[in-house]
């Protein structure tokens, strides 16, 4: 009869101290072989054997110690798949979808194309910065998008790490690159009353009422386009209103930013304004949607928005290349209440 196979196999290894050793130990994965070695941080082999014997009672048996980060990435950022993401929620922190597609697209088109092969216990902090200066280098990406996808790779390894496929998170201590973000600027003063003085519907907005309330809504709360398109008409009030929501464009309605519901005070004018939407609209629950699009459960979409807000920006003299230059946005409307 064939005698069974051990567990595991302890060394020692020589360190920079003469005559002294680090044991170190191979545990046996699923398929019968051995993983990469694992430093048991001891001196002597009962000390050693102790270590190994505490490791595996707490449930590090390392089955995935060998695996390529191509492997370890299998179901990572998949909504519904993703242990990562499970956890997350169970634990009731928030995590949004579209991080999630963000982190799984910067997973695929630059994290398995370099690092697919190489297997997580291999991968050292040079390696990691070495393929950092390398994007930061030879692709034409910006420094933030380059820190993003660093952002997604950090939060794998320190979860390998956590559940004890790796000794030590390799990109712990690697540092973001310094980014150059271009300057949003905001309205004056003067721009922003030839938008919104009241005659001006007609002219600057081409009689959309219901375009000018959202710009008017964004310029006199601060509120994000999404908390605005998915803004419901319960949540209206006479002197506030509650931003409980946003619309995202995949998943259509869920919660603010950084969940950060509030309440938010508005002027009489946007007051009156936005009850005149209401009262104008054919939807009347008091879950329908103020400012709705194709049908009562969508919004109007984000890119009509942005046409008809350069439309009337280039109908007071803003033309589109000046707008470009100085980065006038939907979200200026945000920097502009703040700097109010």
């Amino acid at each position: 009869m064939e005698k069974p196979k051990a567990p595991y196999s302890l060394h020692k290894r020589p360190t920079k101290n003469k005559n002294r050793y680090i044991y170190y130990v191979q545990f046996r994965d699923q398929d019968g072989n051995y993983t990469s070695a694992l430093s048991t941080g001891q001196t002597s082999k009962s000390s050693a054997l102790i270590w190994t014997t505490e490791y595996l009672k707490k449930g590090y048996i390392p089955t995935k110690r060998g695996f390529t980060f191509e492997k370890f990435s299998k179901d990572w950022w998949m909504w519904d798949k993703c242990n990562y993401i499970k956890g997350k929620l169970a634990r009731g922190m928030t995590i949004s979808r579209r991080y999630a597609e963000e982190s799984r697209r910067n997973l695929e088109k630059h994290l398995i194309p370099y690092f697919g092969e190489w297997k997580i216990t291999d991968m050292k902090p040079s390696d990691i910065e070495t393929w950092l200066m390398g994007l930061y280098e030879k692709s034409n990406l910006a420094p933030a998008t380059i820190n993003r996808i660093l952002a997604t790779l950090k939060v794998m390894l320190k979860e390998a790490e956590r559940l004890g496929y790796i000794a030590k998170d390799p990109s712990k201590n690697t540092g973001i690159l310094k980014e150059k973000p271009k300057e949003k600027t905001t309205l004056t003063l003067i721009e922003v009353r030839k938008l919104f003085d009241e005659t001006s519907i007609n002219g600057v907005w081409n009689n959309d009422f219901t375009q000018y309330v959202i710009n008017l809504l964004g310029a006199s709360t601060g509120m994000r386009m999404g908390e605005i398109q998915g803004l419901q008409i319960q949540h209206v009030h006479k002197d506030y209103v509650s931003v409980t929501h946003s619309w995202a464009r995949k998943h259509g309605l869920k919660e603010p930013k950084w969940n950060s519901k509030r309440i938010v005070p508005i002027p009489n004018k946007t007051s009156k304004y936005l009850q005149r939407v209401i009262d104008q609209s054919p939807y009347k629950d008091s879950e329908d949607l103020v400012f709705y699009g194709a049908d009562r459960k969508r919004p109007i979409d984000h890119k009509t928005i942005l046409e008809h807000l350069y439309l009337a920006l280039e109908n007071i003299g803003i033309a589109s290349e000046e707008r470009k230059t100085r980065n006038v946005t939907f979200h200026s409307w945000r920097h502009f209440f703040n700097s109010i």
